[in-house]
């Protein structure tokens, strides 16, 4: 009996079934939790270690701990195979009060892999090349972020765009795609935390998803990028508690993906058409109004996306019995 139980406690549960994706270290499919120093379940963590890529430690919370405390902290990560960044917030400051150069070699005593270049409450501009090229010439990894956290003060799309064309050029190994711990009111989310589809179609028609990590703190955020992107989409900002559920998504053991990836992957088009294809799928049945609604993209983006779909035979287009100048979406 004991040899038994030995024998099964080496490998993962029903893993002839269910394989799992790649190991790391990964290039993609990239999660990122975000550290707030209120504690961590080690045996929770080491249990779901293999998921987990980088942990970043937020803002300047590292400044709140003693040199010990932190080193203590970023090498239970390292035991896991886990990588530390620092937060932007941190740079940003320490570039402010003239310190960038002290911060950066610190970060490197302490044991931090990646330092985050980021602008969301200032501005570095023509300053972060000699930032990046210091950062590299201590040892450390760099990625850098776009976006504003400040809802009064947002980056128009454009902008947005521009902004991560800016960072792929310095070399940055992808781009973090602003949208705080909340999940709202920043960058692709409105103020409700729904996902601006515009937006997201804006700037994955200019770069590969690999080259982004979208922050996406909200559950319901993550299971909605995963369908649209499929389950390599790099995505950060996750709480400790959603380390779980992120990883079922991207493996498509719940429902929220279940089958869905594999179904929006055969659809031919942009990927508007293949979001649409989901939410209709999802709900069983649409009308035009209610995809709008859902999805945030232009009226125009919407009619081109069912016209696409209804011409593959993917969904059908029907008249609402009680309402005859309503047409109906659902799949084919």
């Amino acid at each position: 009996m004991s040899n038994i139980g030995i024998q099964i406690g080496l490998s993962r549960f029903l893993m002839d079934i269910f394989p799992a994706r790649d190991s790391k270290p990964r290039d993609k499919g990239v999660t990122m939790v975000l550290d707030r120093l209120q504690g961590i379940d080690k045996e929770e963590f080491e249990a779901l270690a293999d998921y987990v890529d980088i942990v970043k430690i937020g803002w300047g919370l590292s400044t709140l701990l003693s040199e010990n405390k932190l080193v203590s902290r970023i090498e239970f990560y390292h035991k896991n195979s886990v990588k530390v960044s620092t937060g932007g917030t941190l740079l940003e400051i320490a570039l402010a009060k003239g310190k960038s150069s002290q911060m950066i070699k610190m970060a490197r005593k302490v044991g931090f892999d990646i330092i985050e270049v980021s602008e969301g409450i200032t501005e570095i501009g023509e300053r972060k090349q000699s930032l990046i090229a210091e950062i590299t010439s201590n040892g450390l990894e760099y990625v850098i972020e776009v976006g504003k956290k400040d809802p009064k003060n947002q980056l128009s799309m454009e902008e947005t765009v521009s902004g991560i064309q800016k960072a792929i050029s310095l070399g940055s190994k992808y781009v973090i795609v602003e949208g705080r711990e909340s999940g709202k009111s920043v960058g692709i989310y409105d103020e409700g935390g729904a996902i601006k589809w515009n937006w997201v179609e804006a700037i994955s028609g200019r770069f590969s998803p690999d080259q982004l990590m979208f922050e996406a703190p909200l559950e319901e955020q993550q299971a909605a990028l995963i369908v649209h992107f499929g389950s390599n989409v790099n995505l950060g900002n996750i709480a400790f508690r959603s380390i779980g559920a992120l990883e079922t998504q991207r493996q498509q053991l719940r429902g929220d993906t279940f089958g869905m990836i594999k179904a929006s992957g055969n659809i031919a088009g942009s990927p508007a058409t293949k979001f649409v294809y989901y939410l209709i799928q999802s709900n069983k049945s649409l009308d035009q109004t209610a995809i709008i609604q859902m999805s945030g993209l232009p009226r125009r983006t919407i009619q081109s996306s069912l016209d696409s779909l209804v011409s593959q035979n993917a969904i059908r287009e029907t008249r609402d019995p009680n309402d005859t100048r309503r047409k109906v979406y659902s799949l084919a």
